[in-house]
């Protein structure tokens, strides 16, 4: 199955020795995984490389004093790893979604979007997905459909409008819907 797009995207850099990655390895990782992607066949062109978002450093500096810590992170280290990673894409030649810039665009309240100060509550998982979907789709909105659209499915003989004219004297195709390309039969090769 070819590969049709794919996203990178990695946690926030911290100051644990067992997870820490400096910030020009951390770059020369990444540009190492958009080559080696290259080398097997997908193209820059369908690579989204995903910043870290922002961190609440008050609400996760209350988490790390919870557990007897202090804050292990700061926003403006994750902005360093951020900018790096959309350097690397534009270096690369891929898609970025630069989550750090994004969420704090206007000084809007970011810390909605992390559930601890640090990862993502289900309306930050939406604001990833309300950004990045416009990415995927304008690379797949020109690629083929491989079965009709529901509504030129044939309520009667749903085979026939899914699978194609299995012999002589199917039925003809359902026009399709205003808007909609019409219904290909499944012996089209598809690219």
């Amino acid at each position: 199955m070819e590969m049709k797009r794919i996203g990178l995207g990695f946690g926030k850099p911290d100051e644990n020795p067992r997870q820490h990655v400096p910030l020009d390895e951390f770059a020369d990782n990444l540009s190492s995984m958009v080559r080696y992607l290259r080398s097997v066949g997908v193209a820059e062109s369908r690579v989204v490389l995903v910043t870290p978002p922002p961190l609440c450093e008050a609400a996760w500096e209350q988490q790390c004093l919870a557990q007897g810590h202090r804050l292990n992170r700061r926003n403006s280290v994750a902005g360093e790893y951020a900018r790096a990673c959309a350097q690397v894409a534009y270096d690369c030649g891929t898609d970025v979604l630069d989550l750090w810039t994004l969420m704090q665009q206007d000084n809007q309240d970011f810390s909605t979007y992390l559930s601890d100060g640090l990862h993502l509550s289900p309306k930050g998982n939406d604001f990833v997905f309300s950004h990045l979907w416009p990415l995927v789709e304008k690379k797949v909105s020109a690629l083929p459909l491989l079965f009709p659209y529901w509504k030129d499915v044939a309520e009667a003989n749903p085979e026939w409008s899914l699978l194609g004219e299995l012999g002589e004297g199917g039925p003809a195709p359902a026009a399709p819907a205003a808007g909609h390309p019409p219904a290909r039969a499944h012996s089209e090769e598809v690219h």
